[in-house]
């Protein structure tokens, strides 16, 4: 039975060739779209899954309230771990992580610039358990001057992870000696490329200061400056861990930030590591953050593709149904009961889709070299083997089969033998309501994928054209290298050198960048009536012309000046919304204490996007510092820009030839903080092509089987004197008023969606009716054209043949 349903199928396919190479097309390319959006998801959706336990292990994170102002923080403080191990029995093993800037490597009087370097306890790989290659992992950062790299890194400098082990690897001026090697985990939040001990980081901050002091920088609980990772001794113990964290805060950090008038609450919680990198509630993280809402966003694309594709099956079928009456007739008429020709429908829907399915794989594995570059990862088709995708393909394969098939398969099953053997025509009269409401569907959902990536497009536009309050066109950005005293004394005659070229116009130094996230400090600040508060701000560390150089506007006050003594260390510069944060009338000369600055208000900048233009303009202080170990910024001339780099390598090469050269251009590094809304874009764009094409694919059958419906009718109504067009408009006419209803259904699901979508951003491009009548004229008029094609295709038949056709 099973093989007589096989090649009846077989058997129908090849008699209608052009039927089933528009279902097999449309099926395989919705197929192919929704494999490749669900291996993204899938990525997004198992980061950590390269460390056993994973769900297991937790990271505690923090939530600061200054004066009613929430802060949360991926970092906690530091005396935590140490409390956490002594206080908390449920606690397994905890341990500290520090972040390190990057730092040039020294091997073969060879310089090389690594990043994603990390301090860590002796217990870390305890916690969090990468696969060792070399090494003992529980002892292998007890010591002091210890390292333990990643593969990639023993590969680089030593040639294979058994000769690095036990080699001596020099990091800027410091050697340390490689204890253990690692397997790069790349698709984690934490992807390290070594880790130092963090006995290293505590002498070093030890180093030349008392006993006091020490004890007193050790139990300092508003310093917020390490990664707190820890697993316990049972999972189900998770409940109770959680109230002994906030008793611990209450018996610990409380009494500590009451003891230094710090009018400040602080609140512990706990993350799990597998839902770090879909979360971006916490300032500074380790890495930056996958978004939630677009895995969902793109899941839902994926289903509405399959949907279009199995529309599109269901019209045609159905559509095909009085073709297909009398063999329906003729089997009942000889015995096969109702669920015999089911069986048989729906086998042929499923061998449609076996053969899109395997079409699929194929676009696949094409589109695969252009979605990696997209999404910035290393899929291989290979991905799709493991057991999760596998069963994924079943039920796409089952899903499309039977959704796509089960209409036409009940549909066409109910015909009545005596009614179908009469005539040719469909014994239960037209089914063109559920053809016209699959059609509208189909480009509702186009539609709003169409408008939904000319708002993006819009939006992207908008942040990258927007007045930012400052100018970062042909700014160049230069890494200074990290412990380097001899550099840093020779970089004023570095910065007089490159500005003795013409194309270079001037130079500065500064801490962060805009585009960066900066630091936020305790500082005690004088209030209107002459009293003090302490307060949190972000804070940025400049050298004297740094405002000069970056086109920053003061409202009021001055900029810092060099021939001011007291400037050095006695004057900040605040912004227009710190200025407001603070309740102040009268700016001018207000007290301001941070660090080891006792200084007071000279100027007002006026505010600039100094952060993404996903959140609004924070308050701010600028910090005057004669030393930045942070970036040396140059504005260049436009011109010759090639030249102008070269001048710059040779500089660089005469006063720092320990180092590698390590720069990037302002507006660049800007615009990468919406990477994310990019990738959106080439998506929706991508997709949004897909659902109109396989839309067309779908309304193009659908035409070609109405004009060879009405055959006898245009031939009649040519014989009668009807012209080309009119014909076309004729039996165009009913699928563009599919079309504009459409447009009158998606336009305010569109709306509604990004406006939503809009909300992430503090500013937003406004959604103007223009931008939905274009979406909805674009998509009508390739509806027309698709339509449009084979209604004059039919038109200029000669209505001889018509008739005589008929």
């Amino acid at each position: 039975m099973l093989r007589n349903y096989l090649k009846i199928a077989w058997r129908n396919l090849l008699r209608h060739k052009a039927y089933s190479a528009i279902n097999i097309i449309g099926l395989a390319t919705g197929i192919s779209a929704c494999l490749l959006i669900f291996l993204y998801v899938g990525h997004e959706l198992t980061y950590e899954s390269g460390f056993a336990d994973a769900q297991h292990i937790y990271r505690v994170v923090s939530r600061v309230n200054f004066h009613g102002e929430d802060d949360r923080f991926s970092l906690s403080p530091k005396p935590l771990a140490d409390h956490m191990r002594r206080e908390i029995p449920e606690v397994k093993k905890v341990a500290r992580l520090a972040a390190s800037k990057k730092q040039t490597v020294w091997k073969d009087q060879q310089p090389f610039l690594e990043d994603n370097l990390f301090f860590a306890d002796s217990t870390f790989f305890q916690v969090v358990p990468y696969t060792f290659l070399a090494g003992d992992p529980v002892t292998a950062l007890r010591a002091p001057r210890t390292i333990v790299i990643s593969d990639e890194l023993a590969r680089k400098y030593f040639g294979s992870v058994e000769k690095a082990l036990g080699q001596p690897l020099q990091f800027s001026r410091n050697q340390h000696l490689v204890t253990g090697v690692f397997k790069a985990e790349k698709h984690s939040h934490l992807q390290a490329s070594a880790f130092f001990s963090m006995v290293t980081k505590d002498e070093a901050e030890r180093a030349g200061k008392d006993a006091e002091t020490i004890a007193a920088q050790e139990n300092e609980w508003i310093l917020f400056g390490y990664y707190t990772y820890f697993t316990l001794h049972h999972p189900a113990s998770l409940p109770a861990f959680k109230q002994k964290l906030a008793d611990l805060v209450q018996r610990r950090a409380v009494p500590w930030l009451k003891e230094n008038e710090i009018s400040a609450s602080m609140e512990l919680m706990v993350q799990p590591i597998p839902e770090i990198h879909l979360s971006n509630d916490f300032q500074t993280d380790i890495s930056p953050s996958g978004s939630r809402s677009y895995v969902y966003i793109f899941s839902v694309v994926a289903v509405f593709i399959l949907l279009i594709a199995c529309i599109n099956y269901m019209n045609l079928a159905t559509a095909r149904s009085a073709k297909r009456s009398r063999e329906v007739g003729l089997r009942k008429v000889v015995g096969a009961h109702r669920s015999q020709i089911i069986g048989q429908f729906l086998g042929e829907s499923i061998l449609i889709t076996l053969l899109a399915l395997v079409l699929a794989l194929a676009m696949v594995e094409l589109s695969l070299p252009v979605f990696n570059e997209l999404t910035e990862k290393q899929f291989a088709l290979s991905s799709l083997l493991n057991t999760n995708f596998v069963l994924l393909i079943l039920a796409i394969l089952l899903f499309v089969g039977l959704v796509a098939g089960s209409y036409p398969a009940f549909f066409l099953s109910g015909f009545k033998p005596v009614e179908v053997l009469k005539s040719d025509k469909n014994p239960r009269g037209s089914n063109a309501w559920l053809r016209r409401s699959l059609v509208v569907v189909q480009f509702t959902i186009s539609l709003v994928l169409i408008i939904g990536t000319a708002v993006v497009y819009s939006q992207l536009q908008f942040l990258k054209n927007k007045n930012l309050g400052f100018n970062k066109e042909q700014v160049l950005a230069l890494n200074l290298p990290k412990g380097d005293s001899l550099f840093q004394k020779r970089l004023m005659v570095f910065q007089q050198e490159l500005t003795q070229n013409p194309n270079f116009l001037q130079t500065a130094t500064t801490g962060n960048i805009p585009g960066e996230r900066l630091a936020r400090l305790l500082m005690l600040v004088e209030e209107e009536d002459g009293t003090e508060k302490d307060q949190t701000m972000n804070v940025m560390f400049v050298s004297y012309n740094f405002l000069e150089l970056m086109g920053i506007e003061l409202k009021e006050g001055r900029t810092f000046q060099k021939d001011i003594p007291t400037d050095e260390k006695g004057a900040v510069i605040i912004n227009e919304a710190g200025v407001k944060w603070l309740g102040w009338k009268n700016p001018m000369g207000k007290r301001v204490q941070v660090t080891d600055y006792d200084a007071k208000v000279i100027g007002v900048a006026r505010n600039f996007n100094y952060a993404s233009l996903h959140n609004p303009i924070e308050p701010l202080m600028i910090i005057p510092i004669k030393e930045n170990t942070g970036y040396l910024l140059a504005k260049v001339r436009p011109q010759d820009l090639e030249a102008s780099l070269t001048f710059l390598e040779q500089k660089w090469k005469a006063f720092a030839p320990r180092h590698p050269m390590d720069y990037f251009f302002m507006d660049d590094h800007f615009n990468r903080q919406y990477q994310a809304e990019e990738k959106m874009l080439t998506v929706f764009g991508y997709f949004a092509a897909l659902t109109i094409l396989i839309a067309c694919l779908g309304l193009f059958g659908l035409a070609s089987f109405t004009a060879e419906q009405r055959t006898k009718e245009i031939g009649i109504r040519k014989v009668l004197g009807s012209t080309v067009v009119e014909i076309v408009l004729l039996l165009s006419k009913d699928f563009a008023l599919l079309v504009l209803l459409a447009i009158l259904i998606a336009s305010p699901v569109a709306w509604y969606g990004m406006k939503n979508w809009l909300q992430d951003f503090a500013y937003q491009v406004n959604l103007s009716p223009w931008l939905f009548f274009t979406a909805g004229l674009a998509s009508l008029l390739i509806a027309v054209a698709t339509v449009g094609i084979q209604a004059a295709k039919a038109a200029l038949l000669d209505p001889v043949k018509s008739l005589r056709s008929e």
